[in-house]
């Protein structure tokens, strides 16, 4: 049973940026309450393997939901986001998020976040469901193919 589009995704998602800046972060960890002090805390995250603080991995993906919004206007009703944290991003670093399509009939886009340096801090995949308008269209072609109509 194939789900048909009536609707032609884009190419690519609109592309989102911050500055990542210690008062970004600051923000960011009271909207979460994430205080974690490799976040916050340039004298922790001194001592650990990152020597500085690094944003929150969430915060990156947060620009990904923020880009999908961007492109379809709001987070469309069916959206599954699948992501890996590559590594980590220093506070002060800034980042955009974005992503290319890979599957038109699925709705598969491949989505990442990167540094202005081009290294990726965060990549997977973001499947993008059909369009509320369209659901009922879809649910009696499958019906159809189902009963052979």
């Amino acid at each position: 049973m194939t789900l048909h589009r009536t609707v032609a995704l884009p190419q690519e998602l609109q592309r989102t940026q911050l500055q990542a800046g210690s008062e970004a972060v600051k923000r960011y960890a009271a909207l979460t309450a994430d205080f974690n002090p490799i976040h916050l805390d340039t004298e922790f995250a001194a001592k650990t393997p990152f020597g500085a603080p690094i944003i929150h991995g969430t915060l990156g993906l947060n620009l990904i939901v923020e880009s999908i919004e961007r492109t379809f206007g709001a987070l469309p009703p069916e959206v599954a986001i699948d992501v890996r944290f590559s590594r980590p991003v220093p506070v002060g670093t800034t980042v955009h998020a974005g992503g290319r399509l890979r599957d038109p009939e699925t709705g598969t886009y491949e989505v990442f976040v990167e540094t202005q340096d081009g290294e990726r801090a965060l990549e997977g995949t973001c499947v993008i469901g059909m369009p509320a308008l369209h659901q009922k269209n879809a649910k009696e072609d499958a019906l159809d193919d189902r009963y052979g109509r």
